[in-house]
């Protein structure tokens, strides 16, 4: 954990001792009173707060002593036939730490519809997913997550400007890298669930304007097929912007 997210901005919090993040500032970072460590408000900014008082039951409080504009989120937005849930748990915090936009998820063809009623998804634990994935990038955007009942009401949804890629390794027209537009801003990257597409979500993909490309020979598993894509992407996309740290 790299930066503590918070949901709202302060100035000053009291985390009780049962909080999960006063034991990690307690017992990993080993603070003490005057101890500075970083923490972020949600979708805001990236602050440095003091701790400024420790009591016997291990509360903690924290003061903050200056703020900074956290990175921006990528203009890349993820749609995915929903995978097993471990590997959708991988995926979530991948995403999140590399600064995605948002993910979409649908029933794919290939797919299991009794993934959708896993507890990752049936519970909170898809959001602590994002949340660790973002607290593990420095960062405060946590992507939003979006279902859909199949592929075509996702593309419907997905529409705009930008490039539409999906990726596939056996139809692909070009590499995912060849298929981005020079002048493309942003970009919708599709990956299909761990049995890829089938025929006819490709004629749904090509009907609606899509491309298929691949991201080279070997086959890759589904988590680091999405990882490739959003690296390949936003280098394609020249994205990064380095800033200057002002937090005190």
């Amino acid at each position: 954990m790299n930066l503590i997210l918070f949901d709202s901005p302060f100035e000053k919090m009291r985390l009780e001792g049962s909080d999960l993040r006063a034991k990690h500032i307690f017992e990993v970072l080993r603070a003490r009173v005057g101890t500075k460590v970083f923490v972020g408000f949600v979708n805001g900014l990236r602050a440095r707060a003091e701790v400024a008082l420790v009591e016997a039951d291990g509360s903690i409080t924290l003061k903050i002593v200056g703020t900074e504009p956290a990175p921006k989120p990528l203009p890349i937005r993820l749609l995915l036939g929903l995978p097993r849930p471990h590997t959708a748990k991988r995926i979530l915090f991948e995403a999140a730490s590399m600064g995605v936009e948002d993910l979409h998820f649908f029933e794919s063809e290939r797919g299991e519809p009794s993934y959708a009623q896993s507890s990752l998804w049936t519970s909170k634990e898809w959001k602590e997913r994002l949340l660790l994935g973002t607290e593990q990038s420095f960062g405060t955007h946590v992507p939003e997550v979006g279902m859909h009942t199949d592929l075509q009401s996702a593309i419907s949804f997905l529409q705009g400007e930008g490039a539409h890629i999906a990726l596939d390794n056996y139809e692909a027209v070009g590499s995912l890298p060849q298929l981005l537009p020079e002048s493309a801003a942003s970009a919708v990257i599709a990956l299909g669930a761990e049995r890829g597409w089938s025929a006819k979500e490709r004629d749904t993909f090509r009907k609606n304007g899509w491309k298929l490309a691949h991201l080279g020979a070997h086959v890759l598993r589904l988590e680091t097929a999405c990882t490739a894509a959003v690296a390949a992407v936003s280098s394609s996309l020249d994205l990064y912007d380095a800033q200057t740290s002002t937090v005190l």
